[in-house]
């Protein structure tokens, strides 16, 4: 017990580190900030943040929620996220101890990212999208040659629905992008179930909060996120 728990420890920082990463890296992307220089600093004051305020959580908690040094308030979303997404790597690492499926967390790092940037520019940097594409499909090249006609006449149909959405203003290339890459992943039963879910979730969104535009890559984050803490085969790659 005592090994498993160190073991759900370390996966648990590296889960929120990689969403604490993805989230800085999001928002110089979205405000047009170098990813190099200057050193991470908070958004209100522009002061350059000590090593201990940028601990996943952790700098969260022993700030109180507020930068130390202008006192203003933290958005505790990106906390929230470090933390489920923490949970989200502790199951993948416990599930499979010995040898944790590091493709499933290179794809989840993936999705997190382009949902953040989604969320917060409606677009997302071609280079991360494309590649991170690339890298899965080349990492999964034996089970793509296993698929049969069927499901590749499927996979063509549903890319030829979403360019339909994307000329009616309704989806963008990257959303197209990435649901064709998850539903060659997962396969056209699963990635089904994962759409479905994402299109709930978007029905409530706007049944509370009434917003027209939607970025569509965080839902299908919250889906895959859904699916694989409580239904980890669907997404089991």
């Amino acid at each position: 017990m005592i090994i498993l728990l160190l073991i759900f420890l370390i996966a648990f920082f590296i889960g929120a580190s990689l969403a604490s990463f993805a989230g800085c890296v999001a928002w110089r992307f979205a405000n047009n900030v170098p990813q190099t220089i200057p050193r991470s600093f908070c958004e209100n004051c522009r002061h350059a943040l000590c090593f201990w305020q940028l601990i996943p959580v952790v700098g969260y908690l022993l700030q109180g929620g507020r930068c130390a040094f202008c006192k203003h308030k933290i958005p505790g979303h990106e906390t929230l996220i470090e933390i489920v997404f923490g949970l989200f790597c502790g199951k993948i690492f416990l599930l499979h101890p010995d040898s944790p499926n590091l493709l499933t967390l290179f794809l989840s790092a993936w999705l997190l990212f382009l949902a953040w940037t989604d969320a917060l520019k409606f677009c997302v940097p071609a280079a991360s999208l494309y590649g991170g594409g690339a890298v899965l499909l080349l990492c999964h090249i034996d089970a793509l040659a296993q698929r049969n006609a069927i499901d590749w006449c499927f996979l063509l149909l549903l890319f030829c629905l979403m360019k339909l959405f994307e000329q009616k203003q309704m989806f963008g290339a990257a959303d197209t992008f990435v649901c064709l890459i998850l539903s060659v992943l997962f396969g056209i039963q699963n990635f089904c179930f994962l759409l479905f879910l994402s299109c709930c979730l978007i029905i409530l969104h706007y049944a509370f909060f009434h917003q027209k535009m939607l970025p569509f890559i965080p839902f299908i984050l919250c889906s895959y996120l859904f699916f694989g803490c409580f239904f980890p085969q669907v997404i089991n790659v």
